[in-house]
């Protein structure tokens, strides 16, 4: 075995240990490979990874992005082996791969060649699943995995198929999508003993704003923390929990999108300032991110025609906005946070409609019916759109903003 496997076997082997990354990239210096930086950066980088306004994580974020563009080509030379358009990965963090989304055919056609490649490749979420388990009930590359997530509804035939497979005690961590009933979590608790699995993460998918319907996020809540609860009650112990991507805060920062800006008012206040040719719309925050209160008034800018397009118009309307944020206002643009909400035209939403439409409907995973293969494709998509910290702003349209809080497309 050569020095670069057994680091990297002893990195896969203690995966916390940062100490031991950096004493790799030590050597990795020793022998001129630009992925000693790498580490040394990731590893400074994943406490504060999400912290928009910390200057050292721009700073990073920024070298991080400079390194992957110079040397990602090599790094993740087994983008040729992602055969379906939703597969993604490796994901590197603290310098080395550690996660993956694959389809089912991609997982069991180049699997092997991707966790060949990149031995400290721990986790892979699948999708495409449904129906199709008992495909990968033999398959040995399970036993080489620690975490598992199946980003899709398995059926309770597919269930029945998964649990028997002779390599799923080697896997010690699950992610299951919670939508429809739980089968395989069922099964799961039912084979359990004192130390397998060591967690379970239910990913409540659907839920929140989403719903449209207080009272129905409320019961799909609900129903998840029945789960969890009724999982470790037969376990007899606590190793499931219940996550919900939707319920975390939403970063916006500072000029977010044409006409968008958040910040804080002068009485410390944050804030989501919004206009177009209708309506001005103000949305004040809690310290915990939520709405607290909401102010609409006319435009003071109105479209001249029905059909739009006049340019002046948009600059008109532009100034003005300007104008209320700085003098009226007095908005400071800075980063802020804030949960899921929705108002007037105005909401921050974790999914794009499609996706949306998708989680909140299992039944159209059905193999029979002509959307199984959009089905596949949007659960792989919708697990890049956790992955990667994305969310939706809709003012009079979707408009899709990253992690930094700025929108970059629609």
């Amino acid at each position: 075995m050569n020095d670069r496997l057994a680091f990297l076997r002893a990195i896969r082997a203690q995966p916390d240990d940062d100490t031991l990354r950096l004493v790799f990239a030590d050597w990795l210096d020793e022998h001129d490979d630009p992925l000693a930086e790498l580490v040394r950066v990731q590893v400074e980088l994943e406490p504060v990874r999400y912290r928009i306004g910390d200057p050292r994580a721009v700073e990073l974020h920024a070298r991080e992005d400079a390194l992957m563009r110079q040397h990602g080509g090599d790094w993740l030379a087994t983008n040729a082996l992602l055969t379906n358009p939703a597969d993604y990965g490796p994901v590197y963090r603290r310098g080395l791969p550690e996660r993956a989304c694959l389809s089912l055919d991609t997982f069991l056609r180049n699997g092997g060649a991707i966790l060949d490649a990149h031995p400290t490749l721990r986790e892979v979420a699948l999708y495409g699943l449904t129906n199709r388990c008992d495909e990968l009930t033999l398959s040995p590359l399970l036993a080489r995995l620690d975490t598992l997530e199946i980003a899709d509804f398995p059926t309770v035939q597919d269930a029945q198929s998964l649990i028997v497979s002779p390599h799923l005690r080697d896997i010690a961590n699950f992610k299951l999508w919670l939508g429809g009933d739980p089968y395989f979590l069922r099964e799961l608790a039912e084979l359990a003993d004192a130390t397998w699995p060591r967690d379970i993460e239910l990913v409540q998918v659907y839920g929140g704003a989403a719903c449209y319907d207080a009272n129905t996020a409320r019961e799909l809540n609900e129903v998840a923390d029945i789960h969890m609860t009724g999982a470790n009650g037969v376990m007899k112990r606590t190793a499931v929990r219940v996550t919900r991507p939707f319920e975390q805060l939403f970063p916006l920062n500072g000029d977010v999108g044409k006409n968008i800006c958040a910040g804080h008012l002068p009485d410390g206040r944050a804030a989501l300032a919004a206009a177009d040719f209708y309506n001005w719309v103000l949305v004040t925050f809690d310290d915990d991110g939520r709405v607290r209160e909401v102010e609409v008034r006319d435009s003071a800018v109105r479209e001249p025609s029905p059909r739009g397009g006049d340019i002046r118009a948009t600059i008109e309307l532009g100034t003005a906005f300007v104008d209320w944020v700085d003098r009226q206002l007095g908005l400071t643009l800075d980063p802020i946070r804030v949960r899921e909400f929705r108002v007037e035209n105005l909401a921050v939403e974790l999914y794009p409609s499609r996706a949306r439409e998708r989680i909140a409907d299992p039944s159209l995973q059905a193999p029979h019916t002509w959307a199984a293969s959009n089905w596949r494709d949007h659960c792989g998509q919708i697990r890049g759109w956790l992955e990667r910290h994305t969310f939706v702003v809709h003012w009079h349209g979707e408009h899709h903003a990253d992690w930094r809080g700025v929108i970059h497309s629609s």
